[in-house]
């Protein structure tokens, strides 16, 4: 018999990990293709409203027609404090604007690595003209920031299909390799067996170890060794001690205890006990008298309730009853003429 094979991992793992690698590459070089569209949409110098504003001042912005306003700087440049008023005629009119952050999942970006900084941001209920005013702790002369709508960088992005398309699949490759390593690891094969077989010792033997070759597989019994009844009590006292050699077909097993008769079991069934005792007494031990049946069924009970933790009253004794006999009185012999005639009258 040829060995079994070595448990193998699952290749559903390492399909999964080449999917997601594959998604990953077709939609980096999506994205790398649509570099133009990407600067169009996302970088501030590129899309923002106006002109880009430098230094200090009041800078009259027009009319906006969107909703959502950022104001970037590049990164490591002085600070400017922005604030938005609303342009009443040719003058400013009231306070400030209250700064409100919106549409935080978009953030400007560029494929070139700048970085940029928010400075403010407003949402916009109503459509108006505004202005900006800018002012500078330090000299910000040659400062510049942008305005920059994002509700257009999100329809730029979504107006684009091959952004959309490669950036999905980006978003899918990076999704599938956390999957691809669950089934990589739950799809590791086991050293220990997962089918146990029980031996003829008790021992636990590896479904995998089943052959002919297998130490503890196909074992004969010693024939020198003495077969145990195996017959709980009280049927165990009813075994003979030597199997009768007259026996044949599963009558050895009877005699010496292993096995019960057909009628033993259905006794059993309906909860006689002493019949099955009874029964198994009367085919083998014909001679053995009623007292002495009776005698070893009271043992057994009393040996049963023993096991039991119940306590049972000791058995009486069997008392024999013989009938008397009637027997016709002794009279004196009286001679061979009245003999017959006195028994007749009695």
């Amino acid at each position: 018999m040829q060995p079994p094979e070595p448990a193998k991992r699952s290749p559903w793992g390492l399909r999964f990990a080449g999917a997601g690698g594959l998604l990953l590459l077709l939609g980096a070089l999506l994205m790398s293709s649509q570099a133009s569209n990407l600067d169009a949409s996302m970088d501030p110098r590129v899309q923002h409203h106006g002109e880009p504003y430098t230094g200090e001042g009041t800078f009259a912005l027009g009319e906006l027609n969107d909703t959502c306003y950022r104001f970037y700087q590049i990164s490591g440049e002085p600070d400017m404090d922005v604030k938005l008023h609303r342009v009443e005629g040719s003058s400013l009119a009231g306070e400030s604007l209250e700064e409100n952050p919106c549409l935080l999942d978009w953030q400007a970006m560029a494929t070139d690595g700048e970085v940029f900084v928010e400075r403010a941001a407003w949402t916009l209920n109503a459509t108006g003209e505004y202005a900006l005013v800018i002012s500078c702790e330090t000299d910000c002369s040659e400062v510049s920031g942008w305005l920059m709508s994002v509700d257009a960088l999100q329809s730029g992005l979504l107006s684009s299909t091959w952004l959309v398309v490669g950036g999905a699949m980006c978003c899918l490759g990076v999704l599938t390799t956390p999957l691809a390593l669950i089934v990589y690891f739950a799809s590791k094969p086991s050293k220990a067996p997962r089918v146990m077989m029980v031996g003829p010792e008790g021992q636990l033997i590896p479904i995998t170890d089943v052959n002919p070759d297998h130490s503890t597989m196909f074992v004969q019994a010693d024939p020198d060794t003495p077969v145990q009844p195996t017959v709980a009590p009280p049927f165990a006292d009813t075994a003979e001690q030597q199997p009768s050699q007259e026996f044949v077909d599963g009558l050895d097993g009877v005699a010496s205890g292993s096995l019960l008769t057909t009628e033993q079991v259905y006794a059993l069934m309906r909860g006689d006990v002493q019949g099955a005792q009874d029964h198994a007494k009367a085919e083998r031990y014909q001679s053995t008298t009623a007292e002495e049946a009776i005698q070893d069924a009271a043992n057994a009970a009393a040996i049963a309730s023993w096991d039991e933790g119940v306590p049972l009253a000791e058995p009486q004794p069997v008392q024999r009853t013989v009938a008397a006999v009637k027997r016709p009185p002794t009279t004196p012999e009286s001679g061979p003429t009245n003999a017959w005639k006195d028994w007749d009258e009695q």
